[in-house]
């Protein structure tokens, strides 16, 4: 097995451990997925991304953050509109109106979002073909 199908292999069966736990409500590797996929994109794109709450516990709206390329990026098993426009929607949104919103779909696939167009209320640049990412677009 070479190294690109092993990460694969490892994404799919985080992305299934993802699912199969939070039906149980343990939600410990939605957790842990925020620093993964911080190190994964980080990695992969050079990236500075950062969990936002290192500096302060259960940021709404707000995982991750990268001040350096201006990004902000929601990481939730939960791939639904409403979900992304809560995001959207969150005060601290209006506080980094020149970044980049990014939606980080960690356990399903999110081609349905992409086509989708959302309300964003503090008008922070989202592109939901370009900034809605899921595992099949990470690998």
């Amino acid at each position: 097995m070479n190294r690109s199908d092993y990460i694969v292999e490892k994404i799919d069966t985080l992305a299934t451990r993802i699912n199969s736990k939070g039906r149980l409500n343990i939600l410990n590797l939605h957790v842990h997925s925020e620093d993964f996929y911080a190190f994964l994109l980080n990695e992969l794109y050079g990236w500075q991304l950062k969990n936002a709450n290192s500096s302060k516990q259960n940021v709404e709206g707000i995982d991750l953050i990268d001040h350096a390329n201006k990004f902000i990026i929601q990481v939730s098993a939960t791939n639904t509109k409403q979900k992304v426009e809560s995001s959207l929607d969150k005060d601290l949104i209006k506080i980094h109106s020149t970044y980049t919103f990014k939606f980080i779909s960690i356990a399903n696939d999110a081609d349905d979002l992409r086509k989708k167009t959302f309300d964003n209320p503090h008008g922070i640049k989202f592109n939901p073909q370009d900034d809605v990412v899921d595992k099949q677009r990470v690998k």
